[in-house]
């Protein structure tokens, strides 16, 4: 350990080379990261909001709320608690400012009203709870929204948090106002119930409709797991990244050090303790560069605008940096053969 680190305080450019490519590889996996999550997180946050066990949509809607069609007195009784939703697309619009918005019909006295963080509950048909990413846009509480294709308005009670579907803020106000809006298409029925019961797979129901557990619900999102799995590819490829540099950056420090390590070979200094020392200056690179990947993290997504969807889950990035280090100790595992092969004889001459 001794050895390794006075090595890289006396070659401060060279290590320092090696440890500014770490931490660039460090930066972009953390920053993916994090926006792996916030893309993930848009994607499900009103789903983890409602806290529920399950979704019961109908069997020939494909898992899509806005297909499913289902009477609003369908499955009394299955359950021991379920709420059903009301579901239509809209675009709303204040002046020029223009949002493309989900409206959620619900029962204000049923387990998925909003928490409120500003204003009041909707009360009047037309009232909506919006999410609270409209008003980074300019909307505030009282604002009256105009919706494109009806000469229908919604006026704004009040604000929520954490609160989009599939990527799109919600808007939530009473089930009469989704049938006002969408023609009574929607009256007397429900788009999907959400049910809390953790024995909701042994509940019998009609063969045109079926329940899905919430997490299997949100994998069948449009897009959800393809933009995952684009992401969590994109971290694997860079921990491969990570091994092949700092293997190749050692191996030719190895090389270049040959004369040294044959001269220490020379006064009985044995391959073990020479590969430990070499494992132990991995360490101490790939140490530093997470820091400075981390903190240089922190202080990006400190300067990011709240448009940019990106969180962080410090649990997960703890692992990344783990993960990060070890790849970096299997990269230095390259150069400890050349370490090994190095003749005392040949180097001395």
């Amino acid at each position: 350990m001794f050895l390794a680190w006075k090595e890289v305080i006396y070659n401060k450019l060279k290590f320092s080379l090696i440890i500014g490519v770490l931490v660039l590889v460090g930066y972009l996996l953390f920053l993916v990261s994090g926006l792996s999550n916030g893309l993930m997180n848009m994607n499900r946050e009103a789903l983890d909001k409602w806290n529920g066990d399950a979704i019961v949509i109908t069997e020939e809607s494909n898992q899509n709320l806005a297909q499913s069609m289902i009477a609003a007195d369908e499955i009394d009784g299955e359950f021991n608690k379920k709420a059903g939703i009301k579901n239509t697309a809209v675009i709303v619009s204040k002046g020029d400012v223009k949002q493309n918005a989900l409206l959620f019909g619900i029962s204000k006295d049923e387990f998925l009203k909003p928490n409120i963080i500003e204003g009041d509950m909707f009360i009047d048909t037309f009232d909506v709870v919006a999410d609270d990413t409209l008003k980074e846009k300019g909307y505030k509480v009282g604002d009256t929204l105009d919706l494109a294709g009806t000469d229908d308005t919604l006026t704004i009670t009040g604000f929520t948090d954490r609160s989009k579907y599939n990527a799109a803020p919600i808007l939530y106000g009473s089930g009469k106002t989704v049938d006002m809006l969408t023609n009574n298409r929607t009256k007397d029925k429900v788009n999907a119930f959400v049910v809390k019961d953790s024995n909701y797979m042994n509940v019998a129901l009609d063969d045109d409709l079926q329940v899905v557990g919430t997490e299997s619900f949100i994998k069948k999102l449009p897009g959800y797991t393809e933009q995952k799995l684009t992401l969590d590819f994109m971290s694997y490829f860079l921990f491969a990244i990570s091994a092949f540099i700092i293997g190749i950056f050692l191996y030719v420090i190895t090389i270049q050090k040959a004369p040294i390590y044959g001269l220490l070979k020379a006064q009985g200094i044995s391959n073990a303790f020479l590969a430990r020392s070499v494992l132990f200056q991995t360490l101490i690179l790939a140490v530093i560069a997470v820091l400075f990947a981390l903190g240089l993290t922190v202080l990006t997504a400190s300067f990011l605008p709240p448009v940019v969807p990106i969180m962080f889950d410090w649990k997960m990035i703890a692992i990344y940096g783990i993960t990060l280090i070890i790849t970096a100790l299997i990269g230095g595992l390259f150069s400890i053969n050349s370490v090994r092969k190095v003749d005392p004889l040949k180097q001395i001459g």
